[in-house]
């Protein structure tokens, strides 16, 4: 792993929304929400950064549709003060990140929450509680056309501690559907801090 340089909450914010707008598990609910705040899909598809006011509104959608800043949800617990960093990963380093400590997560990776070990299970067609794994062949074709993505978010407490997903579980999983697509060089975001611990997530 190599860091690149430290990066603003505000950044990771807009990553976050960028990588969940398209999901169809949660985009319906960030659009729905930016109808009601009578806030553009640009915001989230083409963010300014230099924007303050951009920058707020994102923070409290992330806020209402995932907990962030509100102790709950996915944010439960999570720590306030973290250091977020631009990162590049290899092929190798990939392999050891893990999903977060959840239900569906620990079922489909056979409790190891490797998204190695998930991929050979949906490769057998497998399923965890019965959700359909078509999404994650969907995200696979898209990786195979070399369509960029945004960037996958991951936290860990210290540089030698473990690393686990906090925004792209499925784009993690379809890479090992067929690693030979997993770019050499893959930039990602890492945010570091002691305080990781009292996630329950982690």
């Amino acid at each position: 792993m190599k860091i690149i340089g430290q990066i603003s909450e505000d950044e990771v914010i807009s990553e976050f929304l960028m990588g969940e707008v398209n999901s169809s598990r949660f985009g319906k609910n960030i659009i729905n929400n930016l109808k009601k705040d009578k806030k553009p899909k640009k915001i989230i598809i083409k963010p300014n950064l230099k924007n303050k006011k951009e920058n707020l509104s994102r923070k409290k959608l992330l806020g209402k549709i995932r907990g962030f800043g509100k102790n709950k949800k996915i944010f439960e617990n999570f720590p306030k003060e973290i250091i977020w960093n631009k990162a590049i990963f290899d092929k190798k380093e990939l392999k050891k990140v893990r999903y977060i400590d959840y239900s569906y997560w620990n079922e489909l990776s056979n409790k190891s929450r490797l998204p190695i070990e998930a991929a050979k299970k949906i490769g057998k067609g497998e399923k965890a509680y019965d959700v359909s794994n078509d999404g994650f062949f969907e995200i696979l074709s898209v990786i195979k056309q070399k369509k960029k993505f945004p960037k996958m978010i991951f936290v860990a407490k210290n540089k030698k501690s473990r690393i686990v997903v906090l925004e792209g579980h499925a784009r993690l999983t379809a890479y090992f559907l067929e690693p030979k697509f997993i770019p050499k060089k893959l930039k990602v975001i890492i945010g570091y801090s002691e305080k990781i611990i009292n996630w329950s997530l982690y």
